[in-house]
């Protein structure tokens, strides 16, 4: 993971942050990344098998740059081509998702690729379950999935969906236990599926945490802007939250720049990162100066699960056809504890947390997610009580 971390550092320098994550509005040219075999690229494989033959990956993202979700999913590629003597190629698509299907298929036919690896956002999911059949000797990875997804029957496309409630739910608690005002707020990408899982296990741990916090919850649009999150948290702050949680990583620039100018820990303000550990990934970037900020962050380990599942791919074990939930236990998620939040959360609170983060892994304490509803109407429900 050391070496994850420090490929994310340098990324975190070499790509320009922007709001939406880059401002290309067709395909890049691929970008080469040759790699050579590494004895170790991910915590949860001790051992190295020897790969069956070389192959190739192709990595389809919106854009490079975001310090986020789109990055951690190349860092994870390269980690992967690395650790087994692979190459791995990536394809910025831009933001202009017309064009998306025919830059699909132009790598697809390119007869370059062995392993086609996407996020599942922007339809991506969709064109490989549209295609995957069409091409058995490819094998396709989506990240993100939802775990309701059904991909029964496609033997070549395995789904990982990460189980981003378990993760809320303990910065949730956070936010539960260090506000002042007992206003809390949480900013979501969109009013869909796996946003509302989000919401679910944030609200569940600030809940669980501190039951007389009031929760303020907000939606995007779905696009990645940070206009729109800053004007938010400013209506937020203003109504007396002190804590919120941004959930749009590319977006979340709006957060942290309006957190410090309302001086940050100092003035009792917190924000609460998405993806990536952001403190530590901002820290390292020209944007350093709105890091201090960020007391934790929910990570969705996007790299560790991509080289996960890469082994058990080589191993022989990943099961085509399948959406497997990534959770704490399978390193998929979890809370960024780093010495920024070591250093500025209170000593009780350290305790607690770390208590309840055992106490999830162990399975003693419950963390409920969006799909454990019946509909969206029960979770309203559930969500504005």
């Amino acid at each position: 993971m050391k070496k994850l971390l420090a490929i994310l550092l340098v990324m975190a320098m070499v790509f320009a942050l922007t709001a939406c994550g880059g401002g290309n509005d067709a395909p890049a040219a691929t970008t080469s990344a040759a790699a050579t075999p590494a004895e170790s690229g991910s915590s949860n494989s001790e051992t190295t098998p020897e790969p069956a033959k070389t192959e190739s990956i192709i990595y389809l993202c919106l854009n490079l740059g975001d310090l986020s979700f789109n990055d951690l999913g190349w860092v994870g590629c390269q980690g992967a081509a690395e650790k087994y003597g692979w190459t791995a190629e990536v394809i910025e698509l831009g933001k202009d998702t017309s064009v998306y299907e025919n830059a699909f298929l132009d790598a697809v036919d390119s007869g370059k690729y062995s392993i086609v690896v996407t996020q599942s956002n922007y339809g991506l999911s969709d064109l490989c379950i549209k295609y995957a059949p069409e091409y058995p000797d490819i094998k396709f990875v989506s990240f993100d999935m939802s775990a309701s997804a059904d991909v029964t029957g496609i033997n070549n496309l395995f789904g990982i969906a990460f189980k981003q409630n378990e993760g809320s739910f303990l910065v949730g608690a956070l936010a539960g236990k260090l506000t002042k005002s007992n206003k809390i707020g949480v900013f979501l990408f969109n009013d869909v599926p796996v946003g509302n899982d989000f919401a679910t296990g944030y609200i569940a741990g600030v809940r669980h945490a501190n039951p007389d916090a009031e929760i303020s919850v907000a939606y995007g649009g779905g696009t990645a802007d940070a206009s729109k999150l800053q004007e938010i948290s400013s209506a937020m702050f203003d109504s007396g939250v002190d804590v919120i949680y941004g959930v749009s990583g590319s977006a979340y620039p709006g957060l942290a720049k309006e957190a410090t100018g309302r001086g940050g820990f100092d003035n009792g303000i917190y924000a609460i990162g998405v993806d990536s550990d952001m403190w530590t990934v901002y820290k390292a970037s020209e944007n350093a100066d709105i890091a201090d900020v960020i007391i934790t962050s929910m990570q969705k380990k996007v790299d560790e699960a991509i080289i996960y599942t890469m082994d058990r791919y080589v191993e022989g074990t990943l099961p085509f056809g399948n959406v497997e939930p990534y959770g704490i236990a399978q390193n998929g998620v979890g809370m960024a504890d780093n010495e920024h939040y070591r250093a500025n959360t209170p000593a009780d609170v350290l305790e607690y947390m770390d208590q309840l983060m055992k106490d999830v892994v162990s399975g003693a304490v419950e963390v409920p997610s969006y799909f454990d509803f019946a509909s969206y109407d029960e979770f309203a429900a559930w969500r504005d009580q």
